[in-house]
């Protein structure tokens, strides 16, 4: 019996190995595992922690680096929602002992940090003593990089009846509070008592006019307007007097201008052409080319810019042109309006003062 209780021990002291044995090797491999778990990482662009509203999250490019067989994202962060967003990466990699994966979870805080844009098209504006004007004529644009164009409200008054200078301010707000805000300047002059109280200059490279106003001793020193113009290949240089104006004229092409007031034989300041002789017929193409030389020759403005020209420079005004590439002007370049080409308004110059112009 002694024996057999010998053989009994043995055994059990065998199985008691084996397990020991199995234990010992899932216990490693468990800290295998586990290490292989750890040595999955990840790193995270996290400047993207913050997400711009309206702009697409890339999950993709949020990931800097990272250390496994793979990667995956589960998670989509919708940046038309103003909240914080959750985004989790799981890596993944085989070894001996099969798969392992770690999971990083990000919380993203989608925010809108952009106000809406306001382009106007001078900082400064200048009228003339009982001329009519408008802040919103200088107002170009509002616009949000997300909800697109938004509405305006100007702050501030000009009274037309007395010099000085007024200050405007323009400001716009989006859907989340954003606010944008710019401002400008009206200067009401006072147009001296004289035959020609003004004097053009057109610059051909800059396609710019600059307005001058004589001064108290005679001087033409005093710059009151900036317009953006288009010339062209026979815009010629040098020094001219007006000598007539048509308030519409046909034009080379068979195609028509407002405002037309002559410089020099055909070259001519008047609106951008008409197809036709009516105010809702424009070439609104050759419209959105205002600011770069775009005529045969002509000195293209826009209708609010021709009819300043046409009713205030009497006929023997004074016309320079000449080149300065580098130097728009004393009042630099305006930013030109452009038309919207699917607009059912593109017939019509958006500065036209005609009540029946649907863009007013």
């Amino acid at each position: 019996m002694a024996k057999k209780k010998r053989k009994v021990r043995k055994g059990a002291v065998a199985l008691l190995a084996a397990a020991v044995l199995i234990v010992a090797g899932l216990i490693s491999a468990l800290i295998i595992r586990g290490t292989a778990s750890r040595s999955l990482s990840l790193a995270v662009d996290e400047t993207m922690m913050k997400a711009e509203y309206g702009v697409p999250f890339d999950t993709n490019a949020f990931v800097k680096s990272y250390e496994a067989d793979s990667i995956s994202a589960e998670g989509k962060i919708d940046t038309s929602v103003l909240k914080t967003q959750h985004v989790d990466y799981t890596l993944s990699k085989n070894t001996l002992f099969g798969k392992v994966s770690r999971t990083y979870g990000y919380d993203i805080v989608v925010q809108d940090s952009r106000a809406p844009e306001i382009m106007v098209g001078s900082p400064q504006s200048v009228v003339m003593i009982g001329e009519s004007y408008d802040p919103v004529s200088n107002v170009i644009s509002a616009s949000d990089p997300v909800d697109g164009t938004v509405e305006y409200q100007i702050e501030g008054s000009v009274n037309t009846a007395q010099a000085g200078e007024y200050p405007i301010t323009v400001q716009a707000s989006d859907k989340n509070g954003n606010v944008g805000k710019t401002t400008f300047t009206v200067r009401v002059v006072d147009v001296p008592n004289t035959e020609f109280p003004f004097y053009v200059k057109i610059n051909r490279a800059a396609n710019t006019v600059t307005v001058y106003m004589m001064d108290s001793n005679g001087e033409y020193s005093i710059p009151v307007k900036a317009m953006v113009c288009s010339t062209g290949t026979y815009t010629p240089t040098g020094v001219y007097q007006i000598p007539n104006k048509y308030k519409w004229l046909i034009l080379r092409g068979d195609v028509w201008g407002q405002y037309a007031t002559r410089i020099y034989k055909s070259i001519l300041f008047h609106s951008v052409p008409y197809f036709t002789m009516k105010k809702d017929d424009l070439e609104y193409e050759e419209y959105n080319k205002l600011g770069t030389s775009a005529s045969l020759g002509c000195i293209r403005l826009c209708v609010l810019d021709a009819k300043w020209i046409f009713d205030n420079c009497k006929v023997g005004t004074t016309v320079e042109l000449y080149d300065d590439a580098d130097n728009p002007g004393p009042l630099g370049k305006p930013v030109p309006l452009t038309i919207d080409v699917n607009s059912p308004n593109r017939g019509w110059d958006p500065t036209d003062p005609d009540p029946a112009n649907p863009w007013k």
